[in-house]
């Protein structure tokens, strides 16, 4: 499917975008996706294209580090750093407000988005978001996940995520899985560990709270079927809406677009 690429200038380095044209009103919020861990822009274009021509026009960001877009020199991969991405390439395409879905960490940066500009948030749609580690009980910080961030300060850190991502890829087609584990085999250690920790210390709670707090802020959850934790958001907040996709893993964007479009389009009205 065709589309532009623009390269943004961003906070902490050039951002490349992909903008898809939309036969809908000139005056109608654009749809703003925001990949996860792993991802680039292309992972929205098969829902772009379900979705069809009348949608609004689309941008998909790729992330600092991720794709063609510069790494930091910081090495800040948090939220609120990327939250700070985004509304540099809205303002570069002189959008004022945008119909926003961000897939797995980059529904934490929306979410930061949100929290922080909820006047530029037309929409906010959170696909298959991570729980809120921050709520998890303390042993269970201390037991689990300390131990797994201080693996990844060594030398088997590839090794130690492959297996939260494979968990991850039960219940979705051999296609994604194959895209994703190649993904992880490229990957940079910076722009793949650097997330991990920010994803575990971000209140994704108390910045969703935020923005519903926000008079005319609406949301919605669109989930495999697997997020069901305790610390799921729509868990922690049973008043979240949200649609379940079925036989999709996380990456369910690309394990059945039509779905996904499906559901995002009854998400957004």
């Amino acid at each position: 499917m065709h589309h532009d690429s623009l390269s943004v200038s961003g906070p902490a380095g050039a951002l490349r975008t992909f903008h898809w044209p939309g036969n809908a009103p000139a005056s109608a919020p654009p749809l703003l996706f925001i990949h996860g861990m792993l991802g680039d822009a292309s992972f929205w274009e098969p829902v772009v294209e379900a979705l069809g021509d009348d949608r609004p026009r689309a941008i998909a960001i790729e992330l600092r580090g991720h794709g063609s877009s510069e790494p930091p020199e910081s090495g800040d991969y948090s939220p609120a750093a990327c939250a700070a991405d985004v509304l540099a390439v809205l303002d570069a395409y002189g959008f004022e407000r945008a119909l926003v879905v961000g897939h797995s960490y980059g529904a934490f940066v929306a979410l930061a988005f949100a929290a922080a500009y909820p006047d530029r948030v037309a929409r906010l749609v959170l696909a298959d978001p991570p729980g809120d580690f921050t709520r998890l009980p303390s042993d269970v910080r201390r037991e689990q996940l300390e131990p797994f961030l201080a693996t990844l300060a060594g030398a088997n850190w590839r090794e130690a995520t492959r297996g939260g991502f494979e968990e991850a890829l039960q219940g979705g087609r051999e296609a994604t899985r194959d895209l994703i584990r190649s993904r992880l085999a490229d990957a940079s250690r910076e722009a793949t560990v650097g997330l991990f920790g920010p994803m575990f210390d971000f209140d994704a709670i108390g910045a969703l709270d935020t923005f519903l707090a926000h008079e005319g802020a609406r949301t919605h959850a669109i989930l495999a079927t697997s997020n069901a934790w305790p610390y799921s958001l729509h868990v922690l907040r049973p008043s979240l809406p949200h649609t379940v996709i079925p036989n999709t893993g996380h990456w369910l964007m690309l394990d059945d677009p039509d779905a996904f479009a499906t559901a995002l389009r009854a998400a957004l009205q």
